[in-house]
């Protein structure tokens, strides 16, 4: 690090690369610590830092939580496979093959063909689906997070695939220990328009429903805090239902459970974590001879057709839908033409309809 004419960070990228090119310190070798390298170079960790972040993002050293900064293994193909590997959470209904379309319009016509993969949600099937995506040599993988919000047990095979240089890149949540590419909507924002507008038609005790092993679940629950607080009100656990995929996948049970007789008793408003939530609440309370909105006013997520397709048409908030997945796919192909990290969150919108009214004034 001689080079005076170069900002500290750059200098040390350059001794870095150097030892690398060298075969002074192999693939898979941890690196000196970032107190070691300010040490020896008498830099601050600031700069070591700086320098660091800018070889992960080069593909140059990669980061394991907890154990340090290692080298990269830089291997190099021949021949494009001009393949992308999709693995998502969901396949044939919902909002999913929108997000499918989207992804595959954009893909062919740049060349590239899809190898689709599945994992219901569970971090079983998706080791499954890791597995067979590093056997394919594709050239990328968009990824749709299984249960984002707990810990994954199949992050090992991710940085295998990084090693193999695939370009990865995250749809609707991440992973927080892989530093990666993505394309999301702004759930925080999204759960905080959700709940603006019941405290706007004057609702003041909203109940929610979120998805505790999804990390869009904790944003949306986020912006609904972030509504109340605003307003000046705070929000009672009893108002709060936390569900996971197994519940969501017994739904009756949920919305008959004590946890959420108690919050409806509480409430007279409901944001839901999605429209397949929102709408199977309508016909529990159909059942239970209320009416939406007179009785409970009620707010989805994703503007899916189910939105639409009930007597009562849900107010929600819209997902991008095919236009994430054609955004999801720009990215990608940015990713591999460039090397450049890609990180886009959209913004959401409200859109009101039957489902939402403003709460009586009690004479």
């Amino acid at each position: 690090m001689t080079d005076n004419k170069k900002p500290k960070y750059r200098q040390l990228i350059d001794y870095l690369i150097g030892q690398i090119e060298a075969g002074i310190v192999q693939p898979g070798e941890q690196i000196y610590s970032e107190n070691e390298l300010a040490a020896r170079f008498q830099i601050s960790r600031h700069t070591v830092r700086q320098a660091l972040g800018e070889m992960v993002n080069a593909g140059w050293l990669y980061r394991v939580h907890g154990k340090g900064t290692f080298v990269r293994e830089r291997r190099r193909r021949k021949v494009p496979s001009k393949k992308i590997g999709v693995i998502i959470t969901y396949l044939n209904d919902y909002i999913f093959p929108a997000i499918i379309r989207g992804i595959d319009q954009v893909l062919a016509a740049n060349g590239y063909n899809i190898i689709l993969s599945c994992t219901y949600n569970q971090h079983e099937k998706e080791l499954i689906c890791l597995e067979n995506m590093l056997g394919q040599h594709i050239d990328g993988l968009i990824v749709e997070s299984t249960k984002s919000a707990l810990p994954n047990p199949n992050l090992d095979l991710y940085r295998e695939l990084e090693n193999q240089g695939v370009q990865l890149l995250f749809i609707h949540g991440r992973y927080q220990d892989l530093d990666c590419s993505y394309v999301v909507e702004d759930d925080l924002e999204a759960g905080y328009l959700a709940t603006q507008h019941l405290l706007a038609l004057g609702h003041r005790k909203i109940g929610g429903l979120f998805k505790v092993d999804d990390i869009q679940g904790h944003y949306r629950w986020a912006g609904f805090q972030k509504a109340h607080r605003e307003a000046g009100l705070k929000v009672k656990d009893a108002q709060v239902v936390w569900f996971d995929t197994a519940e969501a996948d017994e739904s009756e049970d949920l919305f008959r459970s004590g946890r959420f007789r108690g919050m409806l008793s509480e409430c007279t408003a409901v944001v839901c974590y999605n429209d397949l939530q929102a709408l199977q609440l309508l016909d529990v309370l159909r059942e239970q001879g209320l009416r939406v909105p007179e009785d409970l006013s009620v707010v989805g997520f994703d503007d899916s057709q189910l939105a639409v397709s009930s007597e009562v048409k849900l107010t929600t908030v819209v997902h991008p839908k095919e236009q994430l997945g054609m955004e999801a796919a720009r990215r990608m192909l940015a990713l591999i033409n460039e090397g450049s990290p890609q990180k886009v969150m959209m913004r959401p919108e409200l859109i009101i309809r039957e489902s939402t009214a403003r709460l009586p004034v009690k004479e």
